[in-house]
C-alpha cells in the first residue's frame, strides 16, 4: 500500500502531531510498500552545515528505521522546507524538489505540495523572502538556537493565517487541469482534506494535515482512499 501524508508542521518531537504520526507509521508499517511525505513535515527545515536537527531526531529516527527496513520514503518539498542540503538524502530519503509523477499500480499519480499554486500576497512575500540567497546567508549568521526560535515563530505566524476558500478552489482547479494527463492528483498545503472522484475513475485528493485532521491517502491495487487516523490517548 502506498501511503501519503503532509503538513504535520512538527516543532519538536513531543508535539502531538509528531506522536500521532509516529504511532500511525508504526501501525501502518506492515501494510506500507512506500511512503510519501508531501511537504511541511516540520514547522521549519533549515540545514546548518554541522548542526543536527535535534528537535526532530525521534521523528527522523522513526522514518530512517522505515527506510532501513526496505520501505522507500519520498519527501516532496513544501514551503516550510526552507533550506535543504544533503542531510535527508544522506539518511536515505528520496527528495523531490518539484511536482513529481509516479506510476502506482498502473496509474499515473501526480504529487505536489501545492504552495506554488497559492498566489496570495502573503504567500508570495513568504516565498520571495525565503528563497532569497542573501536572506539565507544572513540567517546562517545567527546561532542555531536563536535562528531556529526566530524561524519557527515566523513560520507559525505564516501557518496561522486563515486559508480562504479561494486557495482550495485554486488547488482543485489546478488538479482538474492536470487530470487530463494523470489518473490521480495529490496535493496538500491548504490543510483542508478533499477527495473528489471524477469520471473514468480519476481522483483529486488534498491530504489535509496532521494538526487537526490527521488525514492520509492510501492507494493499492483496488482502491484509492482518503481516511482519518484515530488514536486515543495521544
Amino acid at each position: 500500500m502506498h501511503i501519503f501524508v503532509s503538513d504535520a508542521h512538527i516543532r519538536r518531537d513531543r508535539d502531538r502531531s509528531a506522536r500521532m504520526l509516529s504511532q500511525f507509521l508504526h501501525d501502518m508499517r506492515p501494510h506500507m510498500s512506500q511512503l510519501y511525505i508531501v511537504g511541511d513535515l516540520f514547522e521549519f527545515w533549515f540545514e546548518y552545515k554541522s548542526v543536527p536537527p535535534k528537535r526532530y531526531l525521534k521523528t527522523l529516527a522513526t522514518l530512517c528505521d522505515i527506510i532501513q527496513n526496505g520501505i522507500p520514503v519520498h519527501y516532496l518539498l513544501g514551503n516550510h522546507e526552507i533550506m535543504v542540503g544533503n542531510y535527508l538524502k544522506n539518511v536515505g530519503f528520496t527528495v523531490h524538489e518539484q511536482p513529481t509523477a509516479f506510476t502506482i499500480h498502473g496509474k499515473r499519480v501526480l504529487v505536489a505540495h501545492g504552495d506554488k499554486i497559492d498566489r496570495r500576497a502573503w504567500s508570495t512575500l513568504w516565498e520571495c523572502l525565503l528563497t532569497s540567497k542573501i536572506n539565507r546567508s544572513l540567517y546562517q549568521i545567527f546561532p542555531p538556537d536563536i535562528g531556529i526560535l526566530i524561524a519557527q515563530s515566523v513560520a507559525a505566524l505564516s501557518r496561522r493565517r486563515p486559508f480562504s476558500a479561494d486557495v482550495s478552489e485554486s488547488l482543485e482547479k489546478y488538479a482538474r487541469t492536470q487530470l487530463r494527463d494523470n489518473d490521480i492528483v495529490i496535493l496538500a498545503h491548504s490543510h483542508i482534506p478533499a477527495f473528489v472522484e471524477l469520471i473514468n475513475r480519476k481522483y483529486y485528493i488534498n491530504l489535509g494535515d496532521w494538526i487537526g485532521h490527521f488525514t492520509y491517502a492510501a492507494i493499492d491495487k483496488e482502491t484509492v482512499v482518503l481516511q482519518r487516523y484515530h488514536k486515543k490517548g495521544i
